[in-house]
C-alpha cells in the first residue's frame, strides 16, 4: 500500500514537471522528502535531496552516514552519497549534486530551499516553483485515513483535558497530558518519534485573548473563557481540535461572544465546498464578526490547510489565491479576542467535499457541554503532585 502510494506521488510530480516545461525537480525540505519517500530524517546541517525527472527513477543525494539505512526505503530509487558536511573539495554535497543535475537544462527547485543551498546549485536555469506543495494540498485515501487516525486521538485528548480541568488547575497539568498520548502510541507500537509531535495545552483566561502567547506553567485556570488545544502530528500526519470552555456559568456577555463565534464558525462551514475560493470562506466569517462589532477583536484568518504539517496550504485568508478542491483538509477557526477577558475560538479539522464538508474532529461544540462543573477530584490530586514535584 505504501509503495503504491509513493509511486503515485512520484508519478504526479513527474507529470507536473512536464506540464511546467522543466527537465527535473530538486526536493530538499524535510517534509517534502518524507512525502515522496516516507524516509524519517531530520537533516540538521547535512543536506538531503531527491531529484525527480520524467521517465527516470528518482535519485537521492544523501550524507554517507545515512546511506545504509536508506536502502530500506520502499521507494524505487537510486542512492548517491557525499562524504560529510563540510567535505574536502570534490566531495561536498553541492559538487555531488551538480554531477546529477548538470545534464538538465531547466531545473525546478523548491521555493523554500535555504538561500545558501540555492546559490550552490549549479544549474543552467534554476526555476523556483512549489510543485510538491501543490500536490500535497489534495489528499489521497491513504492520507485521509492517516489524518482521521490523528483526529480521533485529538478528540480523545480533548476529552482528557476536559476531565482534568478544574477551577485553579495549573497550566502545566494540561501540558502533561500529552505524555499519556505518547505512551499510548508507544504501547501500540505505532510510533515514529521523528514524524510525531504532540501538544496538549490550555490557554487560561484572560491569556486566551493572546493565542500565540505562552502561558506560564503555574498560571491557573479560572471561570473562563479558557481555550483548550490538542494539536498533534502523529506518524507524519496532523490534525487539531480546539475548544473554548468555562469552569463556571458564563455571564451574558461571555455567552454572547461564544454564540457569535459559533455563528461565524457556522457561516464559514456553510461556505466551504469544492470550487469556492479560500478567500471567500475567510471573508464570510470576518464580515459577520465585523458586522457584530468585533472589528478590533479579530487577530487572524479563518483557517489553514492541514496534512503532513499542522499549518500548510491552502490558506483560508482574504489574500489567498487558493481554490478549494475535493479532499483538501483545512481548519475552521474564526476567533474573537477580548482584552482582559479572554478568547473565543473552536478549531476543527475539516474535509472539503464536492458539495460541502465533513468534520473529521468531532468533539462537542455546544456551550452547555463546555461548562465543566465536575469537581474532578482525581485530577486535583494528580495536579497537586505535579505542582509539588515542580515546586510551583
Amino acid at each position: 500500500m505504501l509503495k503504491q502510494e509513493l509511486t503515485s506521488r512520484v508519478k504526479s510530480l513527474q507529470d507536473s514537471i512536464i506540464s511546467n516545461q522543466l527537465d527535473c525537480y530538486v526536493v530538499a525540505t524535510e517534509a517534502n522528502i518524507w512525502y515522496l519517500s516516507a524516509v524519517s530524517y531530520h537533516p540538521e546541517e547535512r543536506p538531503f535531496f531527491i531529484i525527480v525527472a520524467p521517465g527516470e527513477k528518482p535519485i537521492m543525494v544523501v550524507p554517507f552516514m545515512e546511506e545504509a539505512h536508506l536502502h530500506k526505503t520502499v521507494l524505487d530509487c537510486t542512492i548517491i552519497s557525499y562524504w560529510e558536511y563540510p567535505s574536502p573539495k570534490g566531495s561536498n554535497w553541492y559538487e555531488v549534486l551538480d554531477k546529477v543535475i548538470n545534464k538538465y537544462k531547466r531545473v525546478g527547485v523548491e521555493p523554500n530551499i535555504p538561500t545558501d543551498m540555492f546559490m550552490k546549485i549549479a544549474a543552467g536555469k534554476a526555476v523556483t516553483i512549489d510543485l510538491v506543495g501543490e500536490l500535497r494540498m489534495t489528499k489521497s485515501p491513504y492520507e485521509l485515513e492517516a489524518i482521521r487516525k490523528t483526529a480521533a486521538i485529538c478528540d480523545t485528548a480533548m476529552a482528557s483535558i476536559m476531565s482534568s480541568a478544574y477551577y485553579g488547575a495549573s497550566v502545566v497539568e494540561s501540558f502533561a497530558l500529552s505524555k499519556t498520548v505518547q505512551n499510548d502510541l508507544i504501547r501500540s507500537r505505532d510510533f515514529d518519534p521523528i514524524t510525531t509531535s504532540l501538544l496538549t495545552a490550555v490557554w487560561p483566561a484572560p491569556i486566551s485573548a493572546m493565542p500565540h502567547s505562552i502561558p506560564g506553567l503555574a498560571d491557573k485556570l479560572t471561570k473562563g473563557p479558557n481555550v483548550a488545544m490538542s494539536y498533534f502530528r502523529i506518524n507524519g500526519y496532523a490534525a487539531e481540535c480546539e475548544r473554548t470552555f468555562f469552569l463556571s456559568d458564563p455571564d451574558d456577555e461571555m455567552k454572547t461572544c461564544f454564540n457569535d463565534m459559533m455563528e461565524a464558525r457556522n457561516i464559514a462551514l456553510k461556505t466551504l465546498k469544492a470550487g469556492v475560493p479560500c478567500s471567500a470562506v475567510d471573508t464570510a466569517a470576518k464580515n459577520l464578526l465585523i458586522k457584530k462589532g468585533y472589528k478590533e477583536n479579530l487577530l487572524h484568518r479563518t483557517g489553514h490547510g492541514i496534512g503532513m504539517g499542522n499549518h500548510e496550504q491552502p490558506w483560508l485568508a482574504e489574500g489567498s489565491t487558493d481554490i478549494l478542491a475535493e479532499n483538501m483538509v483545512v481548519s475552521i477557526e474564526p476567533g474573537i479576542y477580548i482584552g482582559q477577558v479572554g478568547g473565543y475560538r473552536h478549531s476543527d479539522t475539516v474535509l472539503v467535499t464536492k458539495t460541502g464538508y465533513e468534520l473529521i474532529t468531532k468533539f462537542p461544540t455546544d456551550l452547555a457541554g463546555l461548562i465543566v462543573k465536575s469537581a474532578n477530584r482525581m485530577a486535583k490530586l494528580k495536579g497537586s503532585l505535579i505542582r509539588k514535584a515542580l515546586k510551583l
